[in-house]
C-alpha cells in the first residue's frame, strides 16, 4: 500500500465545517506564497518588456502602436504578455482548483505540488476553446464582475472616453447592456469548464458539454448555493471590516477631533532636542496611532478577504464534484495539518512591522504628505459640463472657475481652415453626417450646434482663432490635433496660427498620434507638447514631448515618478468620478482633465479639510490590494 493510501486510511471523518477550519492555514499559506511568486514573475517580465519597449524610443503606447506592431518588438512583447497572463491563470486559478480538490478529497497538499500541477495544466489551453476561456478570464469576467478572474486584470474596464460615446448614444448603450447580459449567461453556462478539464482530464469540447449539462440540470440549486455562500462571506467580511477597520477608526478620529490638523511639526527636532510642546507630542501620537490602526486593520481585513476568496473556490469545487458525481462520500481530516501557531506568530510579526512603519509615517507626516502645489484642473472639451462642449462659452466658464486650462479638439477643413469638433463628423451635434475634411469653411459656418447642456441654444462651430482670442493670457489651451487630418501639416499650420496670435505660452499641442507630437517637439521646441495614450509599456518619459497624458489605469505611482524624474509633467484623462477625483487630486500628478469641474472643486475642498486619519485612509487605501 502506498504511503498516501496508508495515510488516507488513517484519517478520521470530519464535518465539512471542521474540514474548512483545518484547511484555512493551507489556503492562507498558498495565497501568501503564490502572491510572492507572482510578484517576482511580474517584475521580471515587466523588466523584459521595458527593455524591448525602450528600443522603440522609450515606450510602446497606443500613440505609437503602429511603429511597435510592425517591427520585431510586437511579437516579442505579445509573447511576454501571454507568458505573464498564463502564469497568473496557472497560479491564481488552476493551482487553486487542484488545491481545493485535494482538500475535499483528503489528499496531502503542498504549494510546490499545486503550483506544478497548475503550470502543467496550461497545456489544456492550446485549443480554440482554451484560448476563448483565457480571453473570458482576462476581459469578460472583470468587465461583468461575475466568475473567477486573475488579479492582473481584475481592474480591467472600458476606457472612459469610449464609455462616454456609448452612454451618449441610446442604441450603443442598449447594445452594451445586451453584451453584458450575454457574457453573464455564457460565463454561468460554462462555469465548470476548468474543473472538468483539470479534475477529470476532459477535452475542452467535452468539458464545455459537461458544464452546460450540469448548469441546465441544476442551475437553480447552483445559483441558490452560490448566493447563500456569497451572503455568508459578505457577513464575514463586513464583520471583519467593522471590528478591525471601522470601529477602531471611529475611536481614533474622536481622539483627534479637538486637535489642529494643519500644524507642521519638525519631528527630528522634537525627538532629538526635546523642544516640542505638549500639543506637538499629542498630534504626533495621534498621527502614529492613525497610521497603525489603518495598517493593522488593512492587514487583517486583507487576510479575511483572501480566505473568503479561497473558500469561495472551495465551495465552487465542491458544487462541481457533487453534481458531476465525483464528490467524496464523506470528508477526511487534513493528513498534514498546518498548525495555527506558526501563522499566529507570523501575523504578530507583521503587526510589529506595521507599528514600526506607522511610527515613521506618523512622525514624518508633513514631509511625506504635504503637497507643494495643488493638482491643476483642465476642463475637458473647453468647459466640461459647465457649458456646451467645445464652445467659447465653455472657455469663459473654465476661466471663471479658475481652471488652469481647457482642452479642445481641432480638425482641418476641406479648404485648409481649422475648426473645433471632437467627433469624426458633425452628425451628433448638428445632424449633418459630414466630416470637417469634406466640407469647406463656408459650409461649416452654416451649421448650428445643439447646446450639449440641453438649454436648446443653437451655437456656431468655433474656429481655433476664436478660441485663442478668448484664452490669451488667461488660461492654457490644450489643443488636440484630432482625427485623420492630424498630420505634420496640421502641426505646421497650428503653430503658424498660434504664433500670429502671440499665444505660444498659452498653448499646449497634444495628440493621440505620436508621430505628429514628435515632429512638433523636434521642430518647434518653444511649444509645450503632450502625447495622449490609454495603454502602454516601457519608459514613457523617453517619448519626445513635455507632457505625458494618460488614461486613469496607466497612471500608476511608479509611472508618475518616472515621468517627474525626467523633468516632464504627468496628466490624467478623463477623470470624472468622485473616486477617481479623490485619488488623483491627492496624488503627485500635475493635472487632471475632467468634465466635472464643480465636482473637482468640491473634492479639492474636502481634501483640504481632511484630518490626518482621513489622509492616511486615502493614502493607504490601495496598500493591501
Amino acid at each position: 500500500m502506498s504511503k498516501e493510501k496508508q495515510t488516507e486510511t488513517e484519517q478520521k471523518n470530519v464535518s465539512y465545517a471542521r474540514l474548512v477550519y483545518e484547511a484555512l492555514p493551507e489556503m492562507w499559506s498558498f495565497h501568501f506564497v503564490s502572491g510572492i511568486i507572482l510578484t517576482v514573475i511580474t517584475r521580471l517580465i515587466t523588466w523584459l518588456m521595458t527593455e524591448v519597449a525602450e528600443t522603440a524610443g522609450g515606450a510602446a503606447t497606443t500613440a505609437n502602436i503602429k511603429t511597435v506592431l510592425f517591427s520585431w518588438r510586437g511579437p516579442v512583447m505579445l509573447v511576454l504578455d501571454i507568458i505573464l497572463v498564463l502564469a497568473y491563470i496557472a497560479v491564481e486559478i488552476l493551482a487553486q482548483i487542484y488545491l481545493t480538490d485535494d482538500i475535499l478529497k483528503g489528499r496531502t497538499s503542498g504549494i510546490r505540488r499545486e503550483l506544478g500541477m497548475g503550470f502543467k495544466a496550461l497545456r489544456h489551453f492550446c485549443t480554440p476553446t482554451g484560448v476563448l476561456v483565457v480571453i473570458f478570464i482576462i476581459f469578460a469576467v472583470p468587465l461583468v464582475g461575475v466568475g473567477f478572474s486573475i488579479s492582473l486584470t481584475k481592474s480591467f474596464y472600458v476606457p472612459n472616453f469610449i464609455m462616454d460615446v456609448v452612454y451618449a448614444n441610446r442604441l450603443y448603450a442598449l447594445a452594451y447592456v445586451a453584451v453584458i447580459i450575454l457574457l453573464v449567461w455564457v460565463i454561468f453556462r460554462y462555469c465548470f469548464i476548468l474543473h472538468a478539464m483539470l479534475l477529470e482530464g476532459k477535452s475542452s469540447a467535452e468539458a464545455r458539454s459537461e458544464s452546460s449539462a450540469i448548469v441546465k440540470a441544476h442551475g437553480g440549486r447552483i445559483i441558490a448555493s452560490l448566493i447563500g455562500t456569497c451572503l455568508l462571506l459578505f457577513v464575514f467580511c463586513l464583520a471583519a471590516y467593522m471590528l478591525f477597520c471601522y470601529l477602531p477608526g471611529m475611536l481614533v478620529q474622536r481622539m483627534g477631533q479637538d486637535l489642529p490638523h494643519d500644524r507642521v511639526i519638525d519631528y527630528i527636532s522634537v525627538l532629538t532636542t526635546d523642544s516640542g510642546t505638549e500639543l506637538d507630542y499629542r498630534i504626533m501620537a495621534y498621527r502614529i496611532l492613525s497610521a497603525f490602526v489603518l495598517l493593522v486593520g488593512g492587514l487583517i481585513f486583507m487576510s479575511v478577504t483572501f480566505l473568503c476568496g479561497a473558500y469561495l473556490m472551495l465551495r465552487f469545487t465542491r458544487i462541481y464534484l457533487e453534481h458531476s458525481g465525483n464528490g467524496p462520500a464523506e470528508f477526511l481530516e487534513r493528513p498534514k495539518k498546518s498548525h495555527y501557531r506558526g501563522k499566529v506568530i507570523f501575523m504578530f510579526t507583521m503587526i510589529a512591522l506595521m507599528a514600526v512603519l506607522a511610527f515613521f509615517l506618523g512622525a514624518g507626516y508633513n514631509e511625506i504628505f504635504d503637497k507643494e502645489e495643488p493638482v491643476r484642473i483642465v476642463a475637458h472639451r473647453t468647459g466640461g459640463k459647465l457649458e456646451s462642449e467645445n464652445s467659447l462659452e465653455g472657455l469663459y466658464a473654465a476661466i471663471e472657475h479658475g481652471c488652469y486650462g481647457s482642452e479642445t479638439d481641432v480638425q482641418r477643413t476641406k479648404d485648409g481652415f481649422y475648426v473645433i469638433n471632437h467627433d469624426n463628423d458633425f452628425k451628433r451635434l448638428t445632424g449633418v453626417a459630414k466630416a470637417p475634411k469634406n466640407m469647406t469653411m463656408d459650409e461649416i459656418k452654416e451649421l448650428r450646434i445643439r447646446d450639449t447642456t440641453g438649454s436648446g441654444r443653437l451655437l456656431p462651430v468655433v474656429t481655433i482663432e476664436e478660441m485663442l482670442d478668448v484664452i490669451k493670457d488667461k488660461e492654457k489651451l490644450f489643443i488636440e490635433l484630432k482625427g485623420s487630418t492630424a498630420d505634420r501639416q496640421m502641426a505646421d499650420d497650428i503653430v503658424r496660427i498660434v504664433r500670429n496670435k502671440d499665444c505660444v505660452d498659452d498653448v499646449v499641442l497634444i495628440s493621440l498620434n505620436y508621430d505628429v507630437i514628435d515632429y512638433a517637439e523636434t521642430n518647434y521646441p518653444e511649444f509645450e507638447t503632450g502625447t495622449l495614450f490609454f495603454a502602454g509599456v516601457g519608459n514613457v518619459a523617453k517619448l519626445n514631448c513635455d507632457l505625458l497624458i494618460m488614461e486613469e489605469e496607466m497612471s500608476t505611482d511608479d509611472r508618475i515618478r518616472q515621468i517627474h524624474n525626467a523633468g516632464k509633467q504627468a496628466i490624467v484623462w478623463t477623470v470624472n468620478t468622485e473616486k477617481s477625483m479623490r485619488k488623483f487630486l491627492d496624488s503627485d500628478v500635475d493635472g487632471v482633465i475632467t468634465d466635472e469641474i464643480e465636482l473637482a472643486e468640491r473634492v479639492q475642498k474636502e481634501l483640504d479639510e481632511r484630518t490626518e486619519y482621513e489622509v492616511f485612509e486615502d493614502k493607504l487605501e490601495d496598500l493591501w490590494e
